[in-house]
């Protein structure tokens, strides 16, 4: 048997399998962009800003030094509130934040609650008074899955027939995930389709099926691939094998692409223990503060984007104020959402102690600071830093916060860290070996290339449009091969019937 025919048995071999895999996979991933297209879409794409005018600081020393309110706060700095700027305090990643007013200095009841209700309010477009039912979020389920990452978060429905739902993460003030009862069922297919999500208990379970799936339609794209190379080119007068050999032109590339990354997805999902990603920082001292704030004159009358109370060197407490961009930029759009946009244009750092304003000493040297103290880098350790003003492949926008400080750790993970210099906070962080992993999907799955070429719907669009063509020559292939199977199945009664003696005519 020669090389040509080993090729065409095995891609028929495969055939029924493979027509099941891309039958499974292609629906399910048309469902992935719908979701977008379809599903609700907030009235604001960004947090509410703050604008802080220097009467509005007098109290927070106060409040800062009041042992009961701030003792063990990990997270303290002031956020845009209903009406008001407010003082938030966190004290771990699970319990409630809690906020304090400015000018009384006494705390909001159910302050987090609030918080949550007026967030969904801003980021749905609808009244609060509209809200069905509010609650917290320990896990992920089908309207917000794992790939959210944010926890925990508030779920916040409002009343009506389409569901809709907001998850909101109260200390970063965003809208980390949207969603209605077209949407969650969406989701729901795409999970339990696309990545076998009721296996999630049987983990190696999961990892055979798909592992198995995804390596057939790796063979029967890799043996299409040779044939239709390998087999001259020549008029076929079958219209179904003519549009299968043209459509296996155009689909072997995506189809290798996408079995390809999807395997390697899932084994370093599976097999690999990821880093731990989102981590605050330790509990600060906060008292004997400076209330003299006549460094706010400093500014020249530039707003304030934001103020924070973060751990310097050896502790020290130091205000960390952000200042708001000069121009105000265009209406947040869908697509900046995804892309990122800067909140602020500069920064400057003041010791809360003596009121006095740092020269040289920035976010640069506080993002090293933390690489210290919350990974243990020392200063030798560190190849390089970096401002990461955009979301990309190594840093995707489900971290929700821009901009962070990229450190890259001379060690033999190959070590990427992101920190928050306004917080203090480990946003996110990553090895080598998972950078890799994540440009091949980046690439070969989701076609993220193309997106800085065609944007975003058009890529989507891009990425459809495969997919019924990978379908329409799935069902042609599935034709071709129950006919194939049919005249096998005729052969033996031919020949049967062949051997018999003719019957007598009259």
């Amino acid at each position: 048997m020669n090389l040509k025919k080993q090729w065409l048995e095995w891609h028929n071999k495969l055939g029924w399998w493979a027509l099941a895999g891309i039958l499974i996979w292609a629906v399910s991933g048309i469902s992935h962009p719908m979701m977008a297209w379809f599903g609700p879409s907030a009235a604001k794409f960004f947090p509410p800003s703050v604008s802080l005018e220097a009467p509005e600081l007098g109290n927070l020393p106060t409040l800062l030094a009041d042992e009961e309110k701030v003792r063990g706060a990990r997270v303290v700095k002031l956020v845009p509130g209903e009406g008001a700027p407010l003082l938030q305090v966190t004290h771990s990643e699970t319990d409630p934040r809690r906020y304090y007013r400015l000018d009384s200095g006494t705390e909001v009841i159910d302050g987090d609650l609030r918080q949550a209700r007026w967030l969904a309010a801003y980021y749905s477009g609808r009244p609060a008074n509209q809200i069905a039912d509010i609650q917290i979020q320990t896990g992920f389920d089908n309207a917000y899955p794992s790939v959210n990452r944010l926890l925990p978060v508030y779920r916040v429905r409002f009343a009506g027939d389409d569901g809709l739902t907001l998850f909101v993460h109260t200390e970063t003030a965003a809208l980390a995930s949207m969603t209605d009862h077209s949407k969650t069922l969406l989701q729901g297919v795409f999970r339990q389709l696309h990545t076998f999500a009721w296996l999630d208990d049987l983990e190696y379970g999961r990892l055979i099926l798909i592992g198995l799936l995804m390596l057939t339609l790796f063979a029967f794209a890799a043996t299409g691939l040779a044939l239709v190379f390998a087999l001259k080119h020549r008029k076929i007068k079958d219209g179904k094998r003519r549009y299968h050999r043209l459509l296996g032109y155009v689909l072997w590339l995506p189809l290798l692409g996408w079995s390809a990354s999807g395997f390697y997805h899932l084994l370093q999902s599976s097999l690999v223990a990821p880093v731990q990603g989102l981590r605050l920082g330790e509990p600060g001292e906060y008292r004997h503060l400076n209330s003299d704030f006549a460094w706010v004159n400093a500014l020249n009358g530039r707003a304030i984007n934001s103020l924070s109370l973060i751990r310097g060197a050896d502790g020290a407490p130091l205000y960390r104020v952000g200042l708001a961009p000069a121009k105000d930029s265009a209406p947040g759009s869908r697509n900046q959402r995804f892309d990122g946009r800067p909140s602020e244009a500069g920064a400057l750092f003041v010791d809360a102690r003596s009121g006095q304003v740092l020269s040289g000493f920035g976010d640069r040297e506080q993002a090293q600071l933390l690489a210290a103290r919350l990974a243990g880098i020392q200063p030798q350790d560190i190849a390089g830093l970096s401002l990461v003003t955009r979301y990309g492949p190594g840093y995707d926008f489900r971290n929700k916060r821009l901009p962070v400080w990229q450190i890259d750790v001379a060690n033999d993970d190959k070590t990427m860290l992101f920190v928050d210099p306004v917080t203090g906070v480990l946003v996110d962080q990553s090895r080598g070996i998972d950078r890799a992993e994540r440009l091949s999907f980046s690439l070969l799955h989701k076609w993220s290339h193309l997106t800085p070429l065609t944007g975003r719907q058009l890529r989507d669009g891009m990425i459809v449009f495969t997919l019924l063509l990978l379908l329409a020559s799935s069902v042609v292939g599935g034709v071709m091969l129950a006919g194939r199977r049919k005249k096998r199945a005729r052969k033996p009664q031919t020949a049967a019937t062949g051997s018999m003696p003719a019957p007598a005519t009259q």
